[in-house]
């Protein structure tokens, strides 16, 4: 680690790096950073903080796009060298099994080109939470025929559009990753499309759009509503289940620095 002579406090090693599209996603969790710095870099933007005394967390808020996502998580090993990254988001269900509300981390993620990546996933499914094979497209799907079509290229629980990104970048590094998803829609629902740039990307034009939207009556603002609501429980989930896993991270790195020292 360097000394904080050579970089600022806001930039030291991290024991978990987390990339994410939007703060949308994570927004919750974020809140349970003690001690929380900010800062930009480039079109990042970075939130790191504690959780607990001394496992340190750091969140990059990316964007979306394959590039902007590896571009981000081979900054964050260059930059903090964390020993775990996590990909974290919003996605959508390519199983009946898998429903809106529910978790999914991958065991390996698959693209619509033909490349696969294991990954070394150790966590257990339980209730709401599945682990399997999730498939990474060039475009988020939102209409239930896009989905069929994935679904018959391969058999995955979910959809996503940058996971694969960041895989690739601690594959290459050695650093240890994981990828959770929490569900917003069912294998069959279409999600309009104001809805889908308000939750997929976040960007200024798609929430200007959604609240022109909400002028229009007042079925298009409950359908919106409907969907906000979707998403907050989905990264009330995120939280919940992020915390109890970085908690495992932070107990396994305690017993490899007492086992190195021995």
């Amino acid at each position: 680690m360097n000394s904080s002579q050579d970089k600022p406090s806001d930039r030291s090693s991290a024991d978990v790096a987390i990339v994410c599209i939007h703060k949308g996603e994570v927004r919750p969790f974020l809140k349970r950073l003690d001690r929380q710095k900010s800062y930009t870099e480039r079109s990042l933007t970075v939130r790191g903080g504690f959780i607990g005394e001394t496992t340190r967390v750091i969140v990059a808020e990316a964007g979306t796009g394959f590039a902007r996502q590896r571009a981000a998580a081979h900054w964050l090993v260059e930059t903090h060298q964390p020993k775990w990254m996590l990909s974290v988001g919003y996605s959508s269900s390519l199983s009946g099994n898998v429903h809106a509300g529910d978790l999914v981390l991958a065991d390996e993620i698959r693209d619509t080109h033909g490349n696969v990546m294991p990954v070394r996933c150790t966590l257990k499914p339980g209730k709401r939470i599945h682990v399997g094979r999730m498939i990474v497209a060039d475009e988020h799907p939102t209409t239930p025929e896009a989905r069929k079509k994935l679904c018959e290229s391969v058999d995955a629980l979910a959809v996503d559009t940058t996971s694969l990104a960041v895989a690739q970048i601690c594959y290459e590094r050695n650093v240890r990753f994981l990828a959770i998803r929490g569900i917003i829609d069912e294998l069959q629902e279409a999600i309009p499309d104001t809805a889908a740039g308000m939750m997929l990307r976040a960007d200024s034009r798609s929430v200007g759009s959604a609240i022109g939207n909400l002028f229009k009556g007042f079925a298009a603002a409950g359908e919106l509503k409907s969907w906000r609501n979707r998403t907050v429980a989905a990264s009330d989930n995120l939280d919940r289940f992020l915390a109890g896993v970085i908690e495992q991270i932070a107990d396994l790195l305690e017993r490899q620095k007492l086992e190195s020292s021995d």
